[in-house]
């Protein structure tokens, strides 16, 4: 277990987040994983195996918390409180603003090249996916030279079907008259899947064309600008007993590889049996993310 370090990270926006390092004594490539909504290391084991499974291999792994894990969590600031302690954000799922996330992930990749990597793999997971591709494609940052899209879905998309959510336009009613009377932060009367959920929160991943919207395959425009900006190989899968297609999970993959136009080497895959946390299955995902990478010589 010594390979293995917790980091307590700051944000240039003023939150402390923690993450979890397993480490490479080479210091070449880390893969650096952005969790879905409610994430956490605790509750998300896939990643503990695959840690341990690319640090055995000599490959680095940070599992890096951003501001939406757990449901709701008060979230240390630098402002002082009156005991000498830290003043808090309550955040989370509940009440985190999407295109915050960029201060998030900025955060990760910047520990993982001051540590002494040289070069980075960011791997989002559900959300984490739509949060790695805005963040790539507005940031374009310098050392990553892969891209995982872990179970990726069209968010928006499915918050319109009918079995997902059936109440989809009321909620979206609700959440837009709320922001109109200056209470982004009211929660809305209904549950979106088995969230609570705040106004501004829900408009941001439901309504058409915000930054969220950037694997929009229900709409399935003309291109998706976001995904077309990724210009590193990608690997995309999901699980088998994944519950996200909007067509049928190989189909919707490889729509996503169609409109992935710059990716200069894509590859999908379906992990037979799994679920969308690869509950029993971690150690076949760990074995089908090292062999890409290997595959890759990078």
């Amino acid at each position: 277990m010594s390979n293995i370090n917790f980091l307590h990270e700051w944000t240039k926006d003023g939150l402390n987040l923690q993450g979890v390092h397993w480490e490479s004594k080479k210091k070449d490539v880390c893969i650096v994983c952005i969790h879905g909504m409610s994430g956490n290391i605790i509750e998300n084991y896939f990643a503990e195996v695959l840690g341990q499974n690319l640090s055995k291999n000599e490959f680095g792994f940070i599992f890096g918390h951003n501001r939406g894990y757990n449901h709701i969590n008060d979230i240390k600031t630098r402002k002082k409180s009156d005991d000498s302690g830290n003043k808090t954000k309550r955040i989370g799922v509940v009440y985190e603003r999407f295109e915050e996330s960029v201060y998030d992930i900025d955060l990760w990749v910047n520990t993982a090249k001051r540590i002494g990597y040289k070069k980075i793999i960011l791997m989002g997971h559900s959300l984490g996916c739509n949060k790695v591709i805005n963040y790539y494609s507005k940031k374009n940052p310098e050392g990553i030279v892969a891209i995982i899209l872990a179970s990726p879905p069209d968010m928006v998309g499915l918050t319109k079907i009918d079995k997902y959510q059936p109440n989809h336009k009321e909620m979206l009613q609700e959440a837009k008259k709320n922001v109109a009377n200056n209470e982004p932060r009211k929660i809305l009367d209904s549950l979106w899947e088995w969230y609570w959920i705040s106004s501004q929160t829900f408009l941001d991943i439901s309504e058409d064309n915000c930054s969220a919207d950037n694997l929009p395959l229900l709409r399935n425009p003309a291109s998706f600008p976001q995904l077309a900006k990724l210009d590193v190989p990608i690997l995309a899968f999901s699980g088998e007993n994944d519950d996200i297609a909007i067509r049928s999970l190989k189909k919707d993959l490889e729509l996503i590889e169609k409109k992935a136009v710059n990716c200069p080497n894509f590859t999908s895959k379906i992990l037979k049996g799994a679920n969308h946390n690869y509950e029993n299955k971690e150690n076949e995902l760990a074995n089908m993310i090292l062999n890409w990478i290997k595959k890759l010589h990078i």
